[in-house]
């Protein structure tokens, strides 16, 4: 990738802004001023649409009025700063109005919700975890990723190891979310920890703060370091603020519960605590955040799928926060555009669901014994001619590994599907004339 131009200092800024003024430059540059702050480009951004002098010009006006409006975080010797732009409080808006109840309202009356909504979990769990792990350079397709963790198999391949530690993690974060449990440094290295449990060169680097400054974040194409992290020395005392500032610690201000997650997420990409696992923690982090704020919905939006999509402007977006005085708002702004994405991806997939929804409604109907799972695995089982055991069923809709023995044993005595003992577990295939005429009705 391109490495990002580091803006003026903020002498050569002061420089051009101790010049006498021009009224009338001034009133012509109003425009581009406004496009410039609306959009909240970077000076990388900016660069290229106006002749150098006009460039520099621009920036500095845009610099003193980012300054001017700027809310800074008590995160000391840091200093970040943020901006909350018209465009970011339409974004926050309409990511309040999307993750609401959208859940409820979008599922089928005659299904029970818990029902769906512990299916559509599973998914999106399922998808956050490989995305995630994506990001970081596992390389294992979806469907065989699905597959290990629906039937909770054994990873085979660091990759799959990273998605299994990261699907597991978040069901983690899930139970922490549930307890209040606040931010500490021992909760930190317990999730990197989780996080990269069998994946790392060193088994000391899991769960452990990084001891030396031998790391750095490099573009993985060209292998060019593009940032160093902080001295190691100062990893502990400002985690603690970071945990102070998660916890509830005064602004001074109001800072949007979505917004102070996002903050988090950057802050641990921007310390770079641990030798290896940085963003997948980081982003664990950030659903530990708005979950325990009251956005449990949020854990059926697979954010880091959106990411994924674009790991250029990923990486962009760290590094025009980093070098424009640890100014977050390119980092907020960002990511509230792919938590949109994010959601919009959600939207699409229920309203594929719903359609097969009404086809277990058809089954349930013609077959009374079954209940929703029953229904949805038989119908699975037969379209792909799969099987499943009682821990995939289990893992598959989220419930007790009892409740998945009884769902099984059942559809196997009705006929639907036959029973094998290989090894120590039972293994259940369709029995496909029967299951075909389930289906069909």
């Amino acid at each position: 990738m391109k490495i990002p131009k580091s803006p003026p200092s903020d002498e050569e800024v002061n420089k051009i802004l101790a010049e006498p003024a021009d009224p009338i430059k001034f009133r012509e540059l109003g425009a581009d001023l406004n496009k410039i702050n609306l959009e909240y480009f970077h000076w990388d951004e900016l660069q290229f649409r106006y002749r150098p002098e006009q460039a520099k010009l621009l920036w500095a006006f845009t610099s003193i009025f980012r300054q001017m409006n700027a809310r800074y975080l008590p995160i000391d010797p840091l200093m970040l700063r943020y901006v909350q732009t018209p465009e970011i409080e339409e974004m926050l808006h309409n990511t309040d109005m999307a993750i609401g109840n959208k859940i409820d309202y979008l599922l089928e009356e005659q299904v029970p919700p818990q029902e769906l909504k512990k299916k559509y979990l599973v998914s999106s769990l399922m998808e956050e975890a490989i995305s995630s792990s994506q990001i970081e350079g596992a390389v294992t397709t979806r469907a065989v990723a699905k597959k290990m963790l629906r039937e909770n198999r054994k990873p085979r391949t660091k990759s799959e190891q990273m998605i299994y530690n990261n699907y597991f993690t978040m069901k983690y974060i899930k139970e922490l979310t549930q307890s209040k449990t606040p931010l500490s440094l021992e909760l930190i290295k317990e999730i990197q920890k989780r996080i990269t449990k069998d994946t790392l060169d060193e088994k000391t680097y899991e769960g452990n703060f990084r001891t030396d400054n031998e790391v750095g974040v490099y573009d993985k194409e060209t292998n060019q370091l593009i940032y160093t992290p902080p001295d190691y020395q100062k990893i502990e005392p400002l985690l603690q603020k970071v945990c102070d500032f998660a916890n509830g610690g005064s602004t001074g201000y109001y800072l949007h519960p979505i917004t102070k997650a996002i903050i988090l997420h950057y802050l641990i990409g921007y310390l770079h605590p641990f030798n290896d696992g940085n963003g997948r923690t980081a982003r664990a982090l950030f659903y530990w955040y708005a979950i325990s704020k009251d956005y449990p919905n949020l854990e059926y939006i697979a954010i880091s799928m959106a990411i994924k999509n674009a790991p250029v402007q990923y990486t962009n977006a760290y590094l025009y926060s980093e070098s424009d005085h640890n100014d977050v708002t390119y980092f907020v702004k960002f990511n509230l555009d792919k938590i949109r994405i994010a959601i919009e991806l959600f939207n699409k997939y229920v309203k594929r669901k719903k359609q097969e929804n009404q086809k277990i409604i058809q089954t349930i109907r013609y077959n009374k014994k079954l209940n929703y799972r029953q229904a949805d695995i038989v119908i699975e089982l037969c379209r792909k001619e799969k099987e499943v055991t009682i821990e995939g069923m289990q893992q598959r809709y989220n419930i007790t590994y009892q409740t998945a023995r009884t769902d099984l044993l059942k559809l196997a005595k009705f006929g639907y599907l036959n029973k094998f003992l290989v090894g120590r577990e039972f293994l259940f295939t369709p029995n496909r004339e029967k299951c075909m005429a389930a289906i069909q009705g």
